[in-house]
């Protein structure tokens, strides 16, 4: 009878509160697994330095460029990411603007310094930029589905263009004046 007693009084709640506990296990492992699956939706995220300082932005839109404490507009809402340098000022990104372009660049702390791009109109490149904010060199593909390599002075100008365009090859070295000084097919 002792049995039986310490049967009916000690194990089988034991075993049953066992059995609880094991099913509470799986329930929260369960649930778990559903919180990994669930998706973060936000408009925008920014990752800060110990300052606080917004050094990476992931938006839909992104905040407008600002270069030495001043903002500047986009010609058009950029989605994507925005790369800011300790005081703020944006050094870079990669997006896609609402007008449909795509671009992946990086800045200095005067201007553009690189640029790929992507235009609606069919229009891809890469470009170099001067700390004046002039195109120092660029290679393109045209809207009419010309490539073009070009090679231009400290102010802007294409002091050698290497271009293609139906099938035909034409080479232009000038002065900084605009002079021709060679062209090709002569």
């Amino acid at each position: 009878m002792k049995y039986k007693q310490f049967v009916l009084t000690f194990c089988i709640p034991l075993g049953l509160a066992s059995f609880f506990c094991i099913l509470l296990q799986f329930e929260r492992h369960a649930s778990a697994s559903d919180d990994a699956d669930k998706t973060l939706r936000v408009r925008s995220l920014e990752i800060v330095d110990h300052a606080g300082i917004a050094r990476m932005r992931l938006g839909a839109p992104t905040p407008d460029p600002v270069s030495r404490g001043k903002s500047s507009p986009r010609r058009s809402a950029l989605n994507g990411i925005q790369i800011n340098d300790a005081n703020g000022d944006e050094m870079g990104g990669l997006g896609m603007l609402d007008d449909g372009s795509l671009t992946f660049c990086f800045d200095s702390s005067k201007a553009e310094a690189t640029c790929m791009y992507s235009l609606p109109s069919g229009e891809r490149g890469f470009s170099v930029t001067d700390n004046g904010g002039k195109d120092r060199a660029l290679m393109e593909i045209g809207a009419d589905k010309s490539v073009a390599l070009t090679l231009n002075s400290e102010d802007g100008k294409p002091l050698a263009v290497v271009r293609i365009i139906d099938g035909k090859a034409a080479i232009v070295l000038t002065t900084t004046n605009g002079k021709t000084l060679w062209k090709s097919g002569k």
